[in-house]
């Protein structure tokens, strides 16, 4: 991809940017409560919008929500001046509002992204695809990404592109971290309501199955292609307790969680946004 504001970059450019090195990404969950503030401060990070907020000195930040980086150009004066990995578009925008919202931004490497590859469809995730697009990705071939409802899947693709030894996740449990009913840490609990009101809980399969799901495959299929991965659970000094996914449990969840459709759209999706997205998301 190519732009007129100098500012603006491909997310290619990171290609093996960090070789060699392990790559932290951080969510916002409420464990991320526990972590030192200074955390990151020797490591190579990427945080997921409102993460920022903990960890302003993070290496990278990550977004493909509009109303995050909206509150967070707001809420911090250096998000702005701070290296920033972003969807184009965000998702539910057009790639105008996107770049216009970031213009100001010093720094901003775009990805092209789709949702819900390769089917279009929440939840039906595809573990040949996922693991086409890792090698793809990691031979520096990929031009589009995307994830299941989660800024965290499309993120992970952006660690393997830039050529992390290792991937670290903390702060990014899909509701598997669960503290006293939050659903983000304490610093930022109360402003994620207030952006959005009503939104549907991390505790309803509906939503947490897919997010778990594609995580779990793509934590797999890192190790398979030579990346170790690492979930982190919570802080602890040792860094020793990891999530543990019982398949038995999980397959139950997903039970719950998957949806049902009217044959009409079922159709539509099979015979027309299935087919297109496919298309787009092997690219």
């Amino acid at each position: 991809m190519k732009f007129k504001n100098p500012n603006f970059h491909d997310a290619r450019e990171l290609y093996r940017r960090f070789a060699g090195k392990p790559v932290w990404i951080a969510g916002s969950d409420p464990s991320l409560s526990g972590y030192p503030d200074s955390f990151f401060d020797d490591k190579v990070g990427i945080t997921l919008h409102l993460a920022h907020v903990k960890f302003p000195k993070a290496t990278l930040r990550y977004s493909s929500e509009y109303d995050r980086s909206e509150y967070l150009l707001g809420k911090d004066a250096e998000y702005a001046r701070l290296p920033l990995i972003a969807a184009l578009p965000m998702y539910g925008k057009t790639k105008e509002e996107t770049m216009a919202l970031l213009s100001q931004n010093r720094e901003v490497y775009f990805h092209k992204m789709v949702s819900y590859p390769p089917f279009g469809v929440r939840g039906r995730i595809d573990e040949g695809f996922t693991r086409f697009k890792v090698r793809q990705t990691l031979a520096n071939r990929a031009t589009v990404w995307g994830g299941h409802g989660s800024c965290l899947h499309t993120c992970l693709f952006m660690a393997i592109l830039a050529g992390a030894s290792e991937i670290h996740l903390i702060g990014a449990g899909h509701n598997l971290y669960a503290e006293d009913g939050l659903e983000h840490f304490a610093a930022v609990e109360g402003d994620h309501h207030a952006m959005r009101p009503g939104y549907r809980s991390f505790t309803d399969p509906v939503e947490n199955s897919a997010l778990i799901e594609q995580t779990w495959l793509t934590a797999r299929l890192c190790r398979e292609a030579g990346i170790p991965f690492y979930w982190h659970r919570r802080y602890t000094e040792a860094l020793d307790e990891l999530i543990e996914i019982d398949g038995e449990w999980f397959a139950d969840l997903k039970k719950r969680g998957t949806r049902k459709f009217p044959l009409k759209k079922e159709i539509y999706w099979k015979l027309v946004k299935g087919p297109i997205t496919s298309f787009i998301s092997k690219r």
